[in-house]
């Protein structure tokens, strides 16, 4: 037993001894520093390491002491060395301020004017009514009756209520309002002029004459409405309706960005003083008119009181007065309005023209203009009311040659400016001459502005209202 003992530890001895020795043998090929550390890097979930080179024997070179050691690396191991850079990875560095092109600066906004406004219509229109149509003298059921409309009457609508409930129509011997929703109308009735209206006849004069208001009426014949007579050669004649000089006074104003109302008052076929024509304040317009209070009026020229049939000596100043008591009558109502009276222009009328117009001569208009002139100077009765501007209407026109009235046009020049529908008979000698002449002119009356006139008028007036001292800008 004891000898079996000894032969035991025997072995665990031998086992020890050579356990040793080969740890032994392991450090001395594998190299230890001075400290007998291993020196070991590991790389990035490779499992490699990076072993440090012996160091130098004890008694070398002190230089050589110091000498950081060389590093070998093991494969798939990362270098301690960073790997340049791509210049194409480099980061973006911020831009600096070194000067450049110039950029090109944005365009500038030039503001445009805005677009022309389209001239009203006055379009045809038949009453669809079979118990009859009743017209009253405003746009309400408070306005007294006027008249009776029978069903299939045949109308002309000229102004309307903002909301088109409401529609002022004309014909033979009717001028008044009708509800619009039994009338069967042609056209776009958003077309038609809109109209403030004088106040019901339950309005006190006092409430009446209260207010001015910042507008301009125009007030005129033909003229100011803008009818126009065209000879249809070997044909016959034809009226043509036109925007009113009212239009051009509102574009005026439009394009100058002056924010006052034009409210158109005139009316075809009437004067003031002559005896062949209804008075303009015997029409129902004329209370409308005086309803308006606008701050400032213009009256155009009364073509028909050149043909009054009595000689100009007297009907001159026979129409001064008229003027004159014209002016008073308004101011009774509206105290601080400012009135404008334009005086008459020698046009270049047809010979047609002076067969329906035949006091529409140099001669009469001359006549007219001077007692006018004289009644605007100093000591003359327009001239005493300090309301009143006069207005000399050549001034406009002296560098338009004869372009400022209507002459000589095509179809579809007119077609251009037409704002009404032509009466059948009117429309079937039009159609026959222009199918055999479609390029035929139709000879304007050489009296009435044309377009040309009417710019050149409303802005020479519009110059003259900004000026006056009544002018606010709205």
């Amino acid at each position: 037993m004891a000898n079996e003992k000894r032969l035991v530890i025997g072995v665990l001895a031998a086992i020890a001894a050579l356990t040793f020795a080969l740890g032994t043998a392991w450090r001395t090929s594998a190299g230890t520093d001075r400290s007998g550390e291993l020196r070991a890097t590991l790389g990035p979930d490779s499992g490699t390491f990076t072993r440090a080179q012996p160091a130098p024997p004890l008694g070398d070179d002190p230089v050589r002491l110091q000498t950081t050691p060389q590093l070998t690396t093991m494969p798939g191991a990362v270098d301690s060395t960073p790997t340049p850079i791509p210049p194409t990875l480099l980061p973006t560095p911020f831009p600096t301020n070194t000067p450049g092109p110039s950029p090109t600066p944005p365009p500038t906004y030039t503001p445009q004017p805005p677009p022309a406004a389209l001239p009203p219509l006055e379009l045809a229109a038949v009453v669809n009514a079979p118990d009859g149509l009743i017209v009253r003298a405003g746009p309400a059921r408070t306005y007294p009756l006027q008249a009776i409309l029978l069903n299939g009457a045949q109308v002309t609508v000229f102004q309307r209520t903002i909301n088109n409930e409401w529609v002022r129509v004309r014909g033979p011997q009717v001028d008044g309002w009708v509800f619009a929703q039994y009338l069967v109308i042609e056209g776009d009735l958003n077309r038609v002029v809109v109209q403030n209206v004088a106040p019901p006849a339950t309005a006190t004069a006092a409430a009446v004459a209260s207010t001015t208001n910042n507008c301009i009426s125009v007030v005129g014949d033909s003229i100011a409405y803008g009818e126009v007579i065209f000879e249809i050669p070997a044909t016959g004649f034809m009226h043509v309706k036109m925007a009113p000089f009212a239009f051009y006074v509102q574009e005026q104003l439009r394009s100058r960005g002056i924010g006052l109302s034009v409210t158109d008052r005139s009316y075809p076929g009437i004067g003031i003083t002559s005896p062949r024509h209804k008075k303009y304040w015997e029409i129902p317009v004329w209370q409308d008119f005086v309803g308006d209070r606008c701050r400032f009026t213009v009256v155009l020229p009364w073509v028909n009181d050149l043909s009054s049939g009595i000689d100009p000596i007297q009907s001159a100043p026979m129409h001064i007065g008229n003027l004159v008591g014209f002016a008073q009558a308004l101011l009774r109502n509206n105290p601080d309005g400012q009135i404008l009276f334009v005086n008459y222009y020698p046009g270049a009328p047809a010979g047609f023209a002076l067969a329906m117009a035949p006091g529409f001569t140099p001669v009469a208009i001359q006549m007219f203009n001077d007692a006018m002139r004289l009644a605007c100077g100093e000591g003359g009765p327009l001239k005493a009311i300090p309301q009143v501007t006069c207005v000399d209407s050549l001034s406009a026109f002296a560098q338009l040659g004869n372009s400022y009235v209507v002459g000589p046009m095509t179809r579809p020049e007119i077609a251009t400016f037409n704002t009404k529908p032509l009466s059948p008979d009117e429309q079937k000698m039009f159609d026959y001459y222009t199918s055999l002449n479609p390029d035929g002119l139709l000879i304007g009356d050489g009296i009435h502005l044309s377009s040309v006139g009417k710019t050149a008028l409303a802005s020479h007036i519009v110059d003259i209202i900004t000026k006056l001292p009544a002018f606010t800008q709205p």
